[in-house]
């Protein structure tokens, strides 16, 4: 049997820069990964089954770590299937990236698991397929994300961050997100993502002017509440706040766990998780 983490991300800025042929949008996001984590357990069996606590109605094929499971199967052949449990810890639908680190983790522990053998580069172009996002967690750190986010530069690590999630209790579908930018005007970034490679670190001034995330118009004006949080948070002393993703869970960046701590107070309505960004050793 394995077991191991998953972990969630937060987009340090997220912007839409244009549509594709392919039909997608082209980004520019960083990625940085959270302390925060589903915990899953792998054990060989004759057929593939995913459990999820705490127990959620979902039907299997659905399930990204279930699809990340056969799509391995059917890429290396493999004889056996797997009883797949998953802890969850992260929210769904709140663009933390719960279910995409869920199946990377279950690509890269059934390669093992099973014997598979794929290399890592293999793993990814089975990760592109699950989703934009998918390759990321095989290896999650600071990373740049460009294309639809699956062509992924490597960042030098930031000071850990200490960060309060607040997460409403309601997902928001990224299809519909997507599907509203239309109705808006392009928003033109007077200071563009990439500017990190240049100036190295994430100082108040590049977190404010650049790491916007081009979803709050939509989302704030479907789900008021959420703009409110957003304030809120920047009462409470967030050094930086954000809806991550296309939502639903806004983020904000406090100097110590004590003040994240003081601030999750201030949303009893809400589940909060008090976290940090992640360094490995």
């Amino acid at each position: 049997m394995l077991e191991r983490r998953a972990y969630a991300k937060i987009n340090i800025g997220l912007h839409v820069l244009s549509k594709r042929a392919d039909g997608y949008h082209s980004i520019a996001t960083i990625f940085a990964p959270l302390e925060l984590h589903d915990e899953i357990r792998f054990a060989r069996a004759d057929d593939t089954t995913v459990t999820v606590y705490p127990p959620v109605e979902f039907d299997q094929a659905d399930n990204l770590a279930y699809r990340a499971a056969m799509l391995l199967s059917r890429a290396s052949r493999a004889s056996c299937g797997a009883k797949i449990t998953i802890i969850k810890h992260i929210p769904l639908g709140a663009g933390l990236g719960g279910g995409s680190s869920d199946a990377a983790v279950t690509l890269d522990a059934l390669n093992t698991l099973w014997g598979c053998h794929l290399s890592q580069s293999e793993l990814a172009e089975l990760a592109c397929q699950l989703g934009s996002d998918v390759p990321f967690f095989l290896q999650p750190s600071l990373t740049y994300a460009e294309g639809r986010g699956d062509i992924l530069t490597p960042l030098p690590p930031m000071q850990q961050q200490h960060v309060l999630l607040v997460a409403p209790g309601f997902p928001i579908s990224t299809a519909w997100a997507y599907g509203q930018l239309s109705r808006y005007q392009p928003i033109q970034h007077d200071r563009p993502l990439a500017d990190i490679f240049t100036i190295g670190k994430f100082s108040n001034d590049f977190l404010h002017a650049a790491c916007t995330n081009d979803f709050e118009p939509i989302v704030f004006e479907r789900f008021p509440e959420l703009e409110v949080i957003k304030h809120t948070l920047i009462k409470c002393g967030a050094r930086h706040a954000s809806l991550t993703g296309t939502g639903s869970v806004l983020y904000g960046f406090f100097e110590s766990r004590d003040d994240a701590l003081i601030a999750a107070a201030r949303f009893p309505r809400y589940r909060t998780f008090v976290t940090r960004t992640l360094a490995f050793s």
